[in-house]
């Protein structure tokens, strides 16, 4: 896989759609067991910034040459 501009921008996007999913889902999670607005943006937000941090890691040592 190249490492250029445009492949590091998509490989960003799609990482970064794919966290606002999961952080999409448990918000849903949240709101069905308890209704409130607090918990719920807090477990999305929560899970948004867990899965795109393990994603661009995952990213970064997938194009990383030397390893």
């Amino acid at each position: 896989m190249g490492n250029n501009v445009a492949t590091r921008v998509l490989l960003l996007l799609v990482a970064v759609l794919a966290a606002s999913l999961t952080g999409l889902v448990a918000g849903w999670v949240s709101w069905a067991l308890d209704p409130g607005v607090g918990k719920t943006l807090l477990a999305g937000g929560s899970a948004f910034g867990a899965s795109l941090v393990v994603m661009l890691t995952a990213i970064n040592f997938v194009l990383k040459r030397d390893v």
